[in-house]
């Protein structure tokens, strides 16, 4: 009996230099039932030198005619797929050889999507989560799965889905609460990826530079799902997602007001407290 295709995605956008290494963890996996698609965000750069590189893995690549993201570049790719299952690998991330082996084992006539643990690039941290089956519940509280190349699910699920690529963060939990709907995640405990933080420790200078406008877009996926998430989980992302930028703004009361009108007062207070507390104390 074979095994079935797995489809490989990779989103791509003016980083040449790291494609070729994607694309090799991709091929040197040790579940080989597999096809590579590359999808380039529009890139103004070209990737010829790259592509003739591993011209003989046979990579199906498609340049997208305008730049829409990482999720735009992602929905793509699951529209050009022939496996009955897709995996997602951003380009700066490395794969364990035996991720996609050790989650199809994982998957059930029950469940249809598998994720797992991963290490940090930077200080080489492992973040493992425990339990081996991830349910909506779970999801309500936190992103307990994290990045997208840890993803594996079953081609008919994503269809039907599809990434919102109309969100400004958070597109991956997003997408990990509508799969929950249909189906638990898998979850293999070990660390079969390397996840590359780099941009995440810089993140809170960031925002130190956001407009209150850029601030509201950058909460439209925690206000989507309000609903679903437990209340004071939403409160804690909201209030962790505004708050820390406070000791770098000039605009202090304005962005305080803001995340009040948000969460109210008293959550605001309380999650202030909490932040400067963890701060002092590191």
């Amino acid at each position: 009996m074979s095994l079935p295709l797995i489809s490989i995605v990779i989103p791509t956008f003016e980083r040449e230099n790291y494609l070729e290494s994607a694309c090799h963890t991709a091929s040197n996996q040790t579940y080989k039932n597999i096809e590579i698609i590359v999808v380039d965000d529009n890139s103004t750069s070209s990737y010829k030198n790259a592509l003739d590189n591993i011209k003989h893995l046979n990579i199906k690549y498609i340049k997208r005619n305008k730049n829409g993201g990482g999720s735009a570049a992602r929905n793509d790719g699951i529209k050009a797929a022939s496996g009955s299952y897709i995996a997602f690998l951003d380009d700066d991330d490395t794969w364990e050889t035996t991720k996609l082996e050790k989650q199809m084992a994982v998957i059930t006539d029950e469940i249809k999507a598998a994720h797992c643990g991963y290490r940090l690039k930077s200080n080489s941290k492992v973040r493992i989560e425990n339990k081996n089956v991830i349910t909506l519940d779970d999801l309500k509280e936190n992103n307990k799965l994290a990045s997208t190349t840890g993803l594996l699910c079953e081609t008919t699920i994503l269809r039907k889905l599809m990434f919102d690529d109309t969100l400004h963060r958070s597109q991956d939990w997003d997408l990990y609460l509508r799969i929950a709907v249909i189906t638990p995640f898998a979850y293999v405990q070990e660390p079969l990826y390397i996840y590359d933080d780099g941009d995440h420790a810089r993140m809170s200078n960031k925002f130190a530079k956001l407009t209150l406008n850029e601030y509201r877009l950058k909460l439209d996926m925690l206000k989507k799902h309000k609903n679903t998430l437990y209340t004071d989980a939403f409160n804690k992302h909201v209030a962790e997602l505004i708050l820390p930028s406070l000791k770098d703004r000039k605009d202090k009361l304005t962005i305080f007001k803001f995340c009040v009108e948000e969460i109210g007062l008293i959550q605001t207070i309380r999650y202030l407290y909490k932040i400067s507390l963890k701060k002092f104390l590191q």
